[in-house]
């Protein structure tokens, strides 16, 4: 099995010993304390809450040190560049080639647009061996996880998980089909 898996990765162009590390976090608040994961090397990343008002929609900020970089929208959406936030059921992925061209280091919090929803930011740090790539789940003020890649200079994807309609459609899609051709052999007949 784990040559299957070996040659699969060597098919994708993925290095074999590729790995994802997550960092289950439950829900880790950050409203009246930051959150800051270390990468090591000095490197790290901050969350914090830099709107409190009940209308907010942009609470969650984040910060970096060393090398780390937080994904970013730069003109013609923001000017200056600003971080980014996903919705985590498009599907894609950060890294090269991936959804964001444009990383950015920010010395102090930088509000996340519309982090009141949520969403996945991305973000890249370099310990010496080239970028490492990932991305933090949160919502609001809350911070449900981290996820990255431990193999320098490979993509970190994140999967779009379709809804129950999506699924019903498909379904009824492929019935469809199925009847079509079940039809189409009796007539030949």
């Amino acid at each position: 099995m784990r040559g299957v898996v070996m040659l699969a990765a060597m098919l994708v162009g993925v290095p074999a010993t590729a790995a994802i590390k997550t960092v289950a976090l439950d829900g880790a608040s950050f409203l009246n304390t930051p959150y800051t994961y270390d990468f090591g090397s000095g490197s790290s990343i901050t969350f914090t809450t830099v709107d409190k008002s009940f209308f907010a929609y942009n609470p969650a900020g984040v910060s970096t040190a060393g090398s780390t970089q937080i994904g970013s929208f730069g003109a013609p959406f923001y000017d200056p560049p600003q971080p980014t936030s996903y919705f985590f059921n498009r599907g894609g992925s950060f890294g090269p080639g991936g959804e964001l061209p444009l990383f950015l280091s920010y010395s102090t919090p930088a509000a996340v647009p519309y982090s009141i929803s949520e969403g996945l930011v991305g973000f890249r740090f370099d310990l010496g061996q080239g970028y490492q790539y990932g991305y933090a789940d949160l919502a609001g003020s809350t911070l449900y996880g981290l996820r990255y890649q431990t193999t320098p200079g490979v993509a970190v994807a994140f999967g779009a998980v379709p809804e129950p309609a999506t699924w019903a459609l498909m379904v009824a899609g492929f019935g469809l089909v199925g009847v079509a051709r079940r039809r189409q052999g009796a007539v030949a007949a």
